[in-house]
């Protein structure tokens, strides 16, 4: 005899996500880097999340790059890099932590 409520997983045991195959497109232009601000609240980026740079993807002006400033890796958009600024890669994706209240 079978009693009780089927899984709400029932269906699903074989569709496994790969976050890998989801972030990570060019595995070997791909970095992870850290954020160690409270600068980049407004762009939904807090501190300690980690943020996944593809250094391969093409930059356009909406892009949201990391490049070097004074010594400092610095967040901000393709349309505000001026000069010789070396940029390192574009953003991703942005792993945050939900941390209880």
């Amino acid at each position: 005899m079978i009693t009780g409520f089927p899984s709400p997983a029932q269906g699903y045991e074989h569709n496994q996500i790969d976050l890998n195959s989801y972030v990570i497109k060019h595995p070997a232009a791909t970095v992870f880097m850290r954020i160690e601000s409270s600068h980049y609240t407004r762009m939904g980026i807090y501190n300690g999340d980690l943020i996944v740079i593809d250094r391969a993807k093409k930059i356009t002006q909406n892009s949201l790059v990391v490049y070097e400033s004074d010594g400092h890796f610095v967040l901000g958009r393709g349309c505000n890099i001026r000069g010789k600024t070396i940029i390192t890669g574009a953003v991703t994706h942005v792993l945050h932590t939900v941390k209880d209240l």
